[in-house]
């Protein structure tokens, strides 16, 4: 009886895949090597319904919500090289859908990610307390971290972060979703409510026009924490996705993620262990994320 409490649809999320070392996914969070990768897929396949986003899309405008069937849906933030050259190669042997979410400033590595360039920085720092205080700025201090880019003579031009615009393409032609993750990537309750949806319009359109989309999705950069009811009533989208884990939205539209990055070890445990998270604060009545 309490496994019928467990929400049973379940939205996992990542950032890329490797089994080299990335210089600036290295002191951010965990990398996530292949074999990893696979097993985790395992377990979504073995005990999950692959949907994909168009399929989630006509579900919800047919029936208001979305149908608690053991659904799974695969996403991945940032578009970062190996969506490409690493992912979209495994899910497609696998017959999996998912969507990639796409900043707009960073296709072809016309720009960086500052928490990316940060790392960078770090590679070449041995001050724990400078290391500390880096890893503590935002995009406010953007001016500050170019100028560490400078004084440090990194070429960032020199690393192929992201996907290119034809990477992009062929990720559609192959049919995976695209989606935005704002033009820049910042931490929304650190920004007005205006820029919020600056960052959220402005992305959102140039992906839908640029690639030609039917559909528009878009998932938060870092969280929709310090996102208003106001935010989902102004913009326009089939779908906004957080990153709260598995939680209910009182938002309909929103959905939160599970972020598996997180995921180190056994998929199984990791993902029993968000369940239960989820069944007791299903009982405190603090199961449902809040704007």
């Amino acid at each position: 009886m309490i496994l019928n409490l467990f929400k049973k649809n379940i939205f996992p999320f990542y950032h890329t895949v490797s089994d080299k070392r990335l210089i600036h996914i290295d002191q951010l969070y965990p990398l996530k090597s292949i074999d990893q990768f696979q097993r985790e897929l395992d377990f979504f396949q073995k005990n999950y319904v692959n949907i994909s986003m168009i399929e989630l899309i006509d579900l919800y405008e047919k029936n208001g919500s979305i149908p608690q069937e053991n659904y799974f849906h695969l996403s991945f933030d940032d578009g970062l090289k190996q969506c490409y050259s690493i992912i979209a190669p495994i899910l497609k042997e696998r017959n999996l859908d998912a969507t990639f979410f796409i900043n707009p400033n960073f296709i072809d590595n016309q720009e960086v990610f500052y928490r990316y360039k940060v790392a960078f920085i770090l590679e070449n720092i041995t001050d724990n307390n400078l290391k500390k205080e880096l890893l503590n700025y935002s995009i406010h201090d953007l001016k500050k971290i170019n100028s560490l880019i400078l004084k440090q003579e990194i070429k960032l031009n020199d690393v192929e972060i992201y996907l290119n615009e034809n990477e992009i393409k062929a990720l559609i032609h192959q049919g995976f979703t695209i989606g935005a993750h704002s033009m820049n990537h910042p931490y929304y309750r650190d920004i007005s409510f205006e820029q919020q949806l600056i960052e959220t319009n402005e992305s959102l359109d140039f992906i839908q026009q640029k690639f030609n989309l039917d559909y528009r999705v878009f998932s938060f950069p870092f969280t929709d924490d310090g996102v208003s009811i106001n935010f989902f009533n102004t913009i326009k989208s089939d779908f906004t996705f957080g990153t709260a884990g598995i939680k209910n939205n009182e938002i309909s539209t929103n959905i939160q993620r599970l972020p598996m990055d997180n995921c180190i070890s056994n998929p199984a445990i990791f993902i029993k262990k968000n369940r239960y998270k989820f069944y007791i604060q299903k009982l405190l009545q603090k199961h449902v994320v809040s704007h």
